[in-house]
């Protein structure tokens, strides 16, 4: 019994002097096949990328929301938008789209493919596939429309098409205004009219 205690206590002498051993030949090895890193090195990046985003500063999401002296509410958004390198004072955007609640509990909604917005003249320029619609049943569509953004004005600029109450109605022009006495809005098709009545409206 003794003689065994005895192996026992000479194994366990020599395990803590081979372990500790063993643990600092492991850890040398780590760092000696370690690579060797150089902090000055730079984080690698794509040059194309870098030039991208210093080049093109984009706004995700921009919006622009104001109040007409009628009270109606008036926002602009778009999913993502630029400053035009050749004027500063205008805003490329993509997907465009602009909300009008009116006081009377109405509303109107125009979208487009594109926009641009002339801030110190206080225009937005919706261009392609411009979609307008109204509570009260009017969907008006054309190729582009020129809206103020502080007041319930828009303009055509060119045919337009789309129906409403009275029918199918096609048109050279669409104009926008609102009547600065009752505040209601008032939407004026101009350069060969034509309504195709439909009765059941």
């Amino acid at each position: 019994m003794a003689q065994r205690d005895d192996l026992r206590s000479r194994i366990i002498n020599w395990l803590k002097i081979l372990l500790p051993l063993a643990a600092l030949g492991l850890l040398s090895t780590v760092f000696l096949l370690s690579r060797t890193l150089d902090p000055t090195n730079s984080i690698p990046t794509s040059r194309a990328d870098l030039e991208s985003r210093t080049g093109n500063q984009q706004i995700s999401s921009p919006s622009f929301a104001g109040k007409t002296d009628e009270g109606h509410l008036v926002a602009f958004v778009a999913t993502k938008a630029s400053v035009d390198p050749d004027q500063s004072d205008r805003v490329i955007a993509d997907t465009m789209a602009a909300q009008i609640d009116m006081v009377d509990g109405g509303r109107i909604n125009i979208t487009s493919d594109t926009g641009t917005v002339e801030d110190l003249a206080g225009l937005a320029i919706l261009e392609g596939d411009v979609v307008l619609t109204s509570s009260t049943g009017y969907r008006i569509e054309t190729e582009l429309l020129t809206t103020r953004m502080r007041e319930i004005a828009a303009e055509s600029g060119g045919a337009i098409t789309g129906n409403g109450p009275p029918g199918q109605i096609d048109a050279g022009k669409m104009t926008m205004t609102s009547d600065a006495q009752t505040g209601d809005i008032h939407l004026l098709f101009t350069n060969g009219v034509k309504l195709i009545y439909d009765p059941s409206n």
